[in-house]
């Protein structure tokens, strides 16, 4: 069977393309059973015309989209504007596991598949390449010709990460996104989070499958990959992009222990504050690590605990960060404005606790909200946003679609504009200036033409 998988990444900040670590994983599961597979990557602007010769060129058996919400408008559109794809259409990813009716409202779209895609895709290959019954496939909901939808209950999470092939990264101009991204490969290790912010998806993908959410790959596994990866690419850094890496602490000192025997590439990860300390930074810099991003959120205590569902004190914020810069790791803080039942007050709070902390960067997004979450139903209980309007305004991390009296749009925008420069004003000048162009109306313009010299910025700004 050939599959074209079909990643919309559209109208995003930066200019970095992005490499999808789940179309990875399904497309070398598909191959390891003879499939073939292909990639329409839609980036920066929308252009169905570009699909349509896609499809038209390789004629597909199935054509699978996978999409977060900001990105599922998209979809829509190249649905109603590629034309008839003349394959079996499947959605997955994010926004079909957490709103499952979208398979409704979309003419032409097939199936969706609900949680971890591996094994039903495969299954459906399968059974479409040998004309079988497709209907009772786990995970899978399709639109029979009625126009039924049939409900197929979910199956497991996958135990043991292990028994997955590694990520295929020729379906993707692999060599191309490391250079995009200063010169930096990206693994995963893990899947799912501990943690149950009520912004973030986590705690609702949980839900949707029965067994073990949170799991790692063994130390093997993870220094195999980075082996065989290393060997085939170039690049000058590893990121580790697990929602916290520090999460499992038998994985972790197996890891630190044995990565630096074999490697001396610096990576970075992603960590929680309450999973830091001394000990652990200190293990993490003997390793190779370089910088840690640390996840701030918002600078209330209250608000944090109970809006967000995030329960440390400023203090261990603040020790966290303080333990990195003891230890000689870089830090960067992860940042959002724009919450349900914020107020400009309440930011004021987190420009301040980044003021007092100093990370060596910081990043703002704006508050999504994701359906199926907690503060996408608060959002909807509160009249803060239009479900008819909402995917066809939102430009993810950028922009709000909440309408909040106390909040409004303009204040939003504004807080989330000025955010890094109010940050390093006062202790940090021409950081502070870099980062009021970078957030400028032309800052987009300024940083593509810059490109040439991003990684000497990179240094300058970030230090690393």
């Amino acid at each position: 069977m050939k599959i074209l998988f079909i990643y919309p990444d559209i109208n995003v900040r930066g200019g970095a393309l992005s490499y999808h670590f789940g179309i990875g994983i399904l497309s070398a599961v598909l191959k390891s059973r003879g499939h073939q597979t292909r990639l329409h990557y839609s980036f920066g602007n929308y252009n169905a015309a570009a699909l349509a010769r896609t499809v038209a060129g390789w004629r597909p058996d199935i054509v699978a989209f996978s999409a977060v919400s900001p990105q599922y408008r998209h979809v829509r559109r190249l649905f109603a504007e590629s034309g008839n794809f003349r394959a079996f259409t499947i959605l997955g990813g994010q926004h079909a596991t957490l709103a499952p009716e979208c398979l409704g409202e979309i003419e032409d779209l097939n199936a969706i598949c609900i949680g971890e895609g591996e094994y039903p895709l495969l299954e459906l290959a399968g059974a479409l390449e040998k004309g079988g019954d497709i209907n009772g496939i786990k995970n899978l909901w399709l639109k029979a010709p009625d126009k039924k939808i049939i409900r197929n209950e979910p199956r497991p999470f996958i135990e043991n990460l292990d028994q997955l092939p590694f990520a295929d990264r020729e379906l993707f101009d692999y060599q191309r996104i490391i250079d995009s991204d200063f010169s930096t490969a990206l693994f995963m290790f893990s899947r799912g989070c501990p943690y149950d912010c009520t912004f973030c998806s986590n705690h609702a993908l949980r839900l949707k499958q029965p067994g073990r959410y949170v799991r790692f790959r063994s130390a093997d596994s993870a220094l195999t990959e980075i082996r065989e990866v290393t060997s085939r690419y170039r690049m000058q850094t590893l990121y580790f992009n697990d929602d916290c890496f520090t999460a499992q602490k038998s994985f972790l000192d197996e890891f630190c222990s044995r990565y630096p025997r074999e490697f001396s590439l610096p990576f970075d990860i992603n960590a929680r504050p309450e999973t830091l300390n001394d000990d652990i930074c200190r293990q993490l810099k003997k390793a190779g690590c370089r910088r840690v991003s640390i996840g701030i959120e918002n600078g209330s205590e209250q608000f944090r605990r109970e809006v967000l569902g995030r329960r440390q004190s400023n203090e261990q914020i603040v020790e966290a960060f303080a333990a990195c810069r003891r230890a000689g790791l870089k830090t960067k803080s992860f940042n959002i404005v724009g919450f349900p039942g914020e107020t400009p007050a309440i930011f004021r709070e987190t420009v301040r606790l980044n003021q007092r902390i100093q990370p060596d960067s910081v990043i703002i997004g704006v508050f999504e909200p994701y359906p199926g979450t907690k503060l996408a139903e608060v959002c909807q209980k509160e009249g803060y946003i239009g479900a008819e309007n909402a995917a066809e305004r939102f430009v993810g991390r950028r922009d709000t679609v909440l309408n909040m009296p106390l909040f409004p749009r303009a204040e939003i925008l504004r807080c989330f504009k000025n955010f890094a420069c109010n940050v390093y004003l006062r202790q940090a000048p021409l950081k502070a200036l870099f980062y009021r162009t970078y957030y400028s109306a032309l800052g987009e313009f300024v940083i593509r033409r810059l490109a040439p010299l991003k990684n000497l910025i990179r240094r300058f700004v970030m230090g690393v």
